[in-house]
């Protein structure tokens, strides 16, 4: 044999033992599992027969776990299926019973809510469920007593959180809002119900907050007191709590303090804190009888108010209205007394212009007279007379003019119809005493602060026409003897004419003076060339002349020379001709 031969021989050799010891391995590895498995199926088995359901479940997972031996593979699926509902609910209520043992023992009562809000979902998902799946929950919650357990439980937390409010109460230490708080939490059967729970919890809740509020108000400030109740009201508003007793208490303090700033009539006082009182909406709003106190109590001020008014004590009226502005606007009511005091004695407005030293004779006033709130005029030592223009914004113009020495006089008024008539600009007219004449008339327009002499005249008589021209009788100078009429030119009055030829008529009776010359006041509609037009209600009036006519009103000198109908019944219309001589505009 070459030794080629040799090698290969002794090599097929190991091999084949090789071969031979790794089957013999493979058969005593598949041995060992079949033992395995079958020792694990029969060990589970027998504790599924014995209840021991958990170590049942084991034994069969790690017989399936076995898979190179293919054994009782059905029953084995058949059984885990049957065990795992069963083995889910005891893990559940192992760990659910854990959980109130750790909640029991810190006294978390965070994790014993939450344990119970679980186990309420539970009980809800179980509820879905088949009839055997509802019976094996309750015969396994009945097990493990967990009713008995919550209620337990609950019932030792529940009375440490009271003890802990009751400590604050007896301590007047009062920190306790989690304690509040999980009390609210408890579930309402551990009250025996709903009803019962906010009874119980509603009772210890008023005697511990008459108890910290009382501590707040002995010692605290009156803002720092409302704070401290707003806080409460929150917290019981985020809470869920109704808490009744909490605002009148709060109202009865306020109250009181409010009833101690009247006896002491300090009304600022009072009106400081019933404006911060207001300041929080969650103390009643519109409803707090706070408020209605308080309102009725302003109520009575104003009422004070008036009657010093009706005393004519106008400054005590106006100091009482500017304290009450702090709890509401009465620049209307100080405005409206201030005038009503320059209405009723026009002194006042003199006063304020010129001084409380200067003494007045001959007080006029006028009310919204020359575009102001008030007027008032006076003589001072019959040397000068004084106007005071009260505006409408409350300022105070003021104009003085000197008269002559030795000058009685007899009246002074206000006049719309003097000077330019225009509202900003007022007149004075002053009857005085005359040696030649009846009487004296002088007259001063006012502008601004300015006081303008527009007429100083002696006459027997004065009038003034519905056009704003003066009519004098026998007056001194141009006219004497006769009517004679000033007009009103360059800001002063002038003669005009005397002994006029024409009739002075209203507008309504033209048509009773056919060919007579007439004078009349119009306002002119339409202008065209020589031409104007007078719109009537019945027509029109046709005004013919060498004038140039403008739009507006205008006082007309001219004779009416008839009239034509330009439209037949039962609408008609009437030119009526006037031929104007002289026009005023």
């Amino acid at each position: 044999m070459s030794a080629s031969m040799y090698n290969r021989s002794i090599r097929s050799r190991n091999v084949a033992a090789m071969l031979l010891a790794i089957m013999l391995c493979l058969a005593a590895y598949k041995g060992y599992n079949s033992w395995m498995k079958t020792k694990l199926y029969a060990e589970a088995a027998s504790l599924q027969a014995a209840g021991s359901d958990l170590e049942a479940e084991e034994a069969y997972t790690k017989a399936q776990s076995i898979n190179s031996i293919n054994y009782k593979e059905s029953e084995t699926a058949e059984a885990l299926s049957a065990l795992r509902p069963v083995t889910e609910l005891k893990r559940y209520f192992g760990a659910l019973e854990a959980d109130l043992a750790a909640a029991e023992g810190a006294n978390d009562i965070n994790l014993l809510l939450k344990s119970y809000e679980a186990f309420q979902t539970k009980v809800a998902e179980i509820a879905s469920q088949d009839e055997a799946a509802k019976k094996r929950f309750a015969d396994m919650a009945s097990t493990n007593k967990i009713d008995e357990r919550f209620t337990e439980v609950f019932t030792n937390s529940k009375q440490t959180l009271i003890q802990s409010l009751e400590a604050d109460i007896s301590k007047k230490t009062f920190d306790s809002d989690n304690a509040i708080i999980y009390l609210l939490q408890l579930p309402a059967a551990y009250f025996t119900d709903e009803k019962n729970k906010k009874q119980q919890l509603s009772k210890l809740l008023e005697r511990y907050d008459q108890a910290r509020l009382d501590v707040v108000f002995k010692n605290k400030a009156y803002e720092d007191v409302l704070k401290d109740a707003v806080r409460i009201r929150k917290f019981y508003d985020s809470n869920g709590v109704d808490a009744p007793w909490l605002l009148p208490k709060v109202e009865a303090y306020a109250q009181s303090e409010l009833a101690k700033l009247l006896t002491k009539n300090d009304l600022p006082g009072f009106i400081s804190k019933a404006r911060t009182y207001q300041a929080y909406k969650e103390l009643g709003g519109s409803s707090s009888k706070v408020l209605a106190y308080v309102q009725t109590n302003i109520r009575k001020q104003f009422d004070r108010a008036d009657q010093l008014i009706t005393s004519r004590k106008f400054a005590d009226a106006i100091a009482l209205y500017n304290v009450l502005d702090k709890y509401q606007d009465t620049q209307k009511e100080v405005s409206s007394t201030e005038q009503l005091w320059l209405e009723t004695d026009p002194l006042q407005l003199l006063r304020k212009a010129a001084g409380n030293e200067v003494k007045f004779t001959n007080v006029i006033s006028a009310k919204s007279t020359g575009g102001t709130k008030l007027l008032a005029a006076g003589l001072v030592d019959n040397k000068a007379i004084v106007m005071a223009r009260l505006l409408t914004d409350q300022k105070i113009e003021t104009a003085q003019a000197e008269l002559d020495k030795g000058l009685t006089i007899k009246t002074i008024q206000w006049s719309e119809q003097l000077g330019d008539a225009k509202p900003d600009t007022p007149a004075l007219l002053i009857e005085a005493a005359s040696k030649n004449r009846k009487a004296r008339y002088i007259a001063y327009e006012v502008k601004s602060t300015q006081m303008r002499k527009i007429l100083d005249i002696e006459a027997d008589k004065m009038d003034i026409d519905r056009s704003g021209t003066l009519v004098l009788d026998n007056p001194a100078g141009e006219g004497a003897g006769r009517k004679a009429y000033y007009e009103y030119r360059d800001n002063r009055y002038v003669f005009a004419k005397t002994n006029v030829d024409f009739i002075e008529i209203p507008l309504a009776e033209l048509t009773s003076h056919k060919n007579e010359k007439v004078r009349f006041q119009v306002t002119i509609t339409s202008v065209e060339d020589n031409k104007a037009t007078v719109q009537l209600s019945n027509g029109y009036i046709t005004l013919n002349g060498k004038f140039k006519f403008k739009t507006g009103p205008a006082t007309i000198t001219g004779t009416y020379t008839g009239l034509e109908e330009v439209r037949k019944a039962p609408s008609q219309l009437y030119e009526y001709k006037v031929t104007v001589t002289d026009i005023a505009q």
